[in-house]
């Protein structure tokens, strides 16, 4: 049975994303419904469709951005 996942939930690659306003490195800080509040990371994954919306800090401006990454099928 064929499957829908989040590639970088799933730790199965890492992507390198560049800052929009410095060109900074971005690190993935995790998906975007786990900053809502202490205890949102427990609460079931608010599925959009085909992909997870995560969000990266740059490492050298301190920027964040909201990044939508493609699921893909396993």
């Amino acid at each position: 049975m064929e499957e829908i996942i989040c590639p970088l939930c799933n730790d199965l690659y890492n992507t390198v994303y560049n800052c929009g306003h410095c060109e900074g490195v971005m690190e993935n800080k995790g998906r975007e419904q786990e900053y809502f509040d202490d205890y949102s990371a427990d609460d079931p994954v608010d599925d959009n469709g085909n992909c997870c919306v995560h969000i990266f800090k740059c490492n050298k401006c301190g920027g964040f951005e909201r990044k939508n990454v493609e699921k893909i099928h396993v």
